[in-house]
């Protein structure tokens, strides 16, 4: 029996009290307009000369998160707030390691088929409502149903039954092995909700160390520590003023210019001034693997060979440059990064850029002079994504494929990504874990802008349910390789290497800690262990 254990619980210990309704939040929250750029400051204010410093974060946000539909991937910022105002039995340290969260501790049955988990006592949502193993019931099984779109659905599918013997204890009984559960159960789209808010699409409830008492639309949230946190006493920020900015440079001035103390999502073409600038820290690491994404249902796109030509089309150095200057990766084939012992090299670089091969793949899928045009979806909102496109767009016309270009704001893409109105999309695979068996959501699920749209889902499934269930070694290994090879041949998306992540602070701000690769946004764990220095 394998077993991991809260090391420095902190409980808080605050008794439960009477629930408030999901709606009556919501409600109060639709208050009076908030202008400016670091919204209403509810701390104490910063005095000159070594005097109290405020601990109210000001936070620029990359984009106004769309909604908060539970476990369904809706972009970077949505995961970024979630981190902040809900948790889940488990989640990512400051190393990246998962470590206790809701649960104290948790064991696994030597067959790897039975979780069993403890829950820290007296654990409440903000709202007062006590949290209680049926929570974490409710929640797992509403994330295990394909219709509701959440981005680990079959991970939760996998669960047989939950048991709830009392109301700190959950018994998970898998169908099959799953090495990466805990991994999975630590990202924030495997939070817990209260029932008022597991179908809901509001400002979100949750067991985090924050809650959002105030949300000005299209401009700002007010978030203040959540007294009713489990770890309440380890919190040193008292509020966090969240204001949307979707230009990246405003963001980056608004920090140069102190108006905030915070900000994600910055271009790599604004590193160089951040790294030189004087009173702030610029931390960056690898992030999320990108992908050329296809509609696949109908036309060109729906014959492979089309796709491989694509594939061989597009020049993967001049996407990574015009993408992150650089600072990324260019490999092809599945997204994994470069550094796992899933990474092959062989599979990476079998799409390395032919125009002669290209052609070839089109004249035998009836193309001979390529001859029709593409609509490719991406957004001017994202520093990476317009500049793909237009390279894209200019190595697609070498072999006679016509790209226009259909560009908005990132609410925009999700929108028509999620419906499949497109015929080629700018986008990325939901990996959310450091396992391959993230790839499931690359490859399965219901329509999501997260993924390519009509996919055929069975040449994958069942070889991911096998490596989900079987332990690293040599044959996990093999089973990857053998989905890589049919990738290869199907080409349900192009693959062009990992991107980098940015998040950017002034120097006053301690205890971040940067995280990488596909958990890069469970960075924003770290602000519940944050301060603010005078």
């Amino acid at each position: 029996m394998r077993k991991l254990t809260a090391r420095s619980p902190h409980l808080a210990g605050f008794s439960p009290g009477s629930a408030k309704r999901f709606a009556a939040l919501t409600a109060a929250a639709a208050v009076v307009l908030t202008t400016g750029l670091a919204g209403c400051s509810t701390g104490t204010e910063t005095t000159g000369g070594g005097g109290t410093s405020s601990q109210t974060l000001s936070y620029g946000l990359s984009a106004e998160p769309p909604g908060f539909k539970t476990g369904v991937d809706q972009g970077s910022a949505n995961k970024e707030m979630l981190t902040l105002v809900r948790r889940g039995l488990l989640m990512y340290d400051g190393k990246g390691e998962v470590a206790p969260a809701l649960a104290s501790d948790y064991q696994v049955s030597d067959d790897g088929l039975t979780y069993t988990f403890t829950l820290r006592p007296d654990l409440e949502f903000s709202t007062d409502a006590p949290l209680t193993s049926a929570d974490v019931k409710r929640t797992f099984e509403f994330l295990a149903v394909p219709d509701n779109g959440a981005a680990d659905q079959t991970s939760y599918a996998n669960i047989a039954s939950i048991d709830t013997p009392d109301d700190s204890t959950v018994v998970l009984n898998l169908t099959a092995p799953q090495t990466s559960l805990p991994k999975v159960l630590a990202g924030p789209l495997s939070a817990i909700v209260p029932e008022e808010a597991v179908d809901a699409d509001g400002v979100p409830i949750g067991a985090g160390p924050f809650k959002i008492t105030e949300y000005n639309k299209g401009v700002s949230y007010t978030l203040e520590a959540n007294p009713n946190y489990y770890d309440a006493d380890s919190v040193k920020l008292e509020s966090i003023d969240v204001t949307f900015m979707a230009d990246a440079q405003t963001r980056v001035k608004a920090l140069l210019g102190g108006q905030v103390q915070f900000i994600d999502y910055v271009a790599a073409s604004d590193y160089q001034s951040l790294e030189s600038a004087d009173g702030v820290t610029l931390a960056k690491a690898p992030g999320l693997y990108g992908t050329l994404q296809f509609n696949l249902t109908d036309g060109p796109l729906a014959v492979p060979e089309v796709r491989q030509a694509i594939a061989y089309a597009i020049d993967l150095n001049s996407l990574n440059q015009a993408g992150t200057l650089g600072y990324g990766t260019a490999f092809g084939g599945l997204p994994v990064p470069s550094d796992s012992e899933y990474f092959n090299e062989e599979q990476a670089h079998h799409f390395d850029r032919n125009i002669d091969k290209a052609k070839e793949l089109l004249s035998q899928a009836g193309y001979p002079d390529g001859g029709f045009s593409l609509d490719l979806l991406t957004t001017s909102q994202y520093f990476g994504f317009t500049e793909r496109a237009q390279v894209i767009q200019s190595n697609l016309a070498d072999v006679g494929i016509t790209v226009n270009l259909v560009t908005g704001d990132y609410a925009n893409l999700i929108a028509n990504g999620n419906s499949g109105n497109y015929d080629l999309l700018v986008g990325g695979p939901p990996a959310a874990i450091n396992d391959p068996s993230s790839l499931s959501g690359a490859f399965l699920g219901g329509p999501s802008f997260v993924r390519s749209f009509g996919i055929n889902q069975d040449l994958y499934s069942d070889l991911l349910t096998q490596g989900a269930k079987t332990p690293d070694g040599p044959d996990r290994v093999a089973i990857y390789n053998q989905i890589g090879e049919i990738y290869l041949q199907d080409v349900p998306f192009v693959t062009w290497g990992q991107g980098t992540v940015g998040f950017a602070y002034s120097d006053d701000v301690k205890g971040f800690e940067m995280l990488s690769g596909p958990i890069v946004y469970s960075s924003v764990y770290s602000l519940a262990n944050a301060s603010i220095a005078g």
